[in-house]
Formats: C-alpha cells, structure tokens, sequence
C-alpha cells in the first residue's frame, strides 16, 4: 500500500516550487536571446564593483560600457546588451543591491545608470567633488605635470560635472603655486 500523503522533510519547506519565479530583476522591454563569449564576461570579472568607498563608480561604468562594446549583434539595442551584462560587471554589495531591484521595474539601461548613480553618487558625493575641484591646491614639491594630471583626476571622478573649459582651465590655474603659474603664464607667451 502507498502513502497518500507523501513525507514531507525540513528542506522541502525551504525549496522554491514555482521556479518561474527566478528571473532578472532587471528585464527588457522586449527581450531578445543572443549569445555572450566567455571573454566577454571574464573582461566584466576583472574589473568588478562591490560598491567600496574607495571605488569609482564612473570609472566603472567607462570599464563595463567598453567590455559591452564588444558584442556586435544587429538585432540587440545598446540598452538590452547593457541591461544583460551588467551583473556580471558587480560584486559583494553592489550584486545584492541590483538583486533587491523589483522585478519588472527596470526597464532600460537609462533607468539602471540613474537607479546606480543615485546610490553610489548620490547628489552630496557630487557636491563634495565639486568643492574638491574649486578648492585644488598644487601641493609642495609637485611638479606641475603631475597637478595637471591629478586635477583630471578629480574632474573624472565628479561624474557630471559640466564646467565649463575656460572654468576648468581658471580653477586649476588659480590652485597653481604662484611660481608654477609664472612659468606656465611665461611659456605660454607670444614670442
């Protein structure tokens, strides 16, 4: 004789039945079923944000849009492609973040880059490098090619910015040490 009620253990409680429930979080418009190469996504393993203070979440974003750029499919929009891999391109913290996204919300890459920024740059870490850029000071003994280059930096990293050239250019001369700026104003002169 059978059981009619078959046993039920410990673990069954926990098993997810409906397993059409297990889906991206984040899911195009109108999906389309295209391959991805494994050198795609070791190029997103390699250079994966976690959402660390110290990470750049623009620098990020440069690194995933360039890795994507290497799927050539007619068929696929830039937004799909971009929604698709971008997990691969996330770790630790920034993974469980994209993974409480509700299903069904996001829809565009558009959406997901705003969701992302207002997380991870959110209004007063922009505000801050913007204070960052206007009070640069050349530091004691550098030279002025590495100022240029850490004042680049500064300006990478405040996504957004929207300074103007000449802007720019008045804000980095004007945190030259007086004698750097008298040189940099000399070789600039007419002869």
């Amino acid at each position: 004789m059978g059981d009619e009620n078959p046993r039920i253990t410990l673990g069954d409680y926990g098993r997810l039945d409906n397993l059409d429930e297990v889906s991206l979080r984040i899911q195009p418009a109108n999906p389309v079923v295209f391959d991805i190469k494994n050198n795609v996504v070791i190029n997103l393993k390699s250079n994966q944000f976690s959402s660390k203070e110290s990470e750049d979440c623009n620098a990020h974003l440069t690194h995933f849009l360039n890795s994507g750029n290497t799927i050539n499919q007619l068929e696929v929009s830039e937004s799909y492609k971009c929604l698709r891999l971008f997990g691969y391109s996330l770790t630790i913290q920034a993974k469980d973040w994209l993974d409480t996204i509700p299903r069904g919300t996001i829809t565009t890459w558009d959406q997901l880059k705003r969701e992302l920024f207002d997380i991870y740059f959110p209004t007063a870490k922009y505000l801050a490098g913007k204070k960052e850029i206007f009070s640069f000071k050349q530091q004691e003994g550098e030279v002025h090619y590495d100022t240029w280059e850490m004042f680049k930096l500064l300006l990478k990293r405040c996504h957004g910015h929207k300074f103007l050239e000449m802007d720019i250019i008045q804000t980095f001369t004007t945190g030259l040490k007086s004698d750097t700026r008298m040189l940099s104003d000399a070789s600039h002169e007419e002869p």
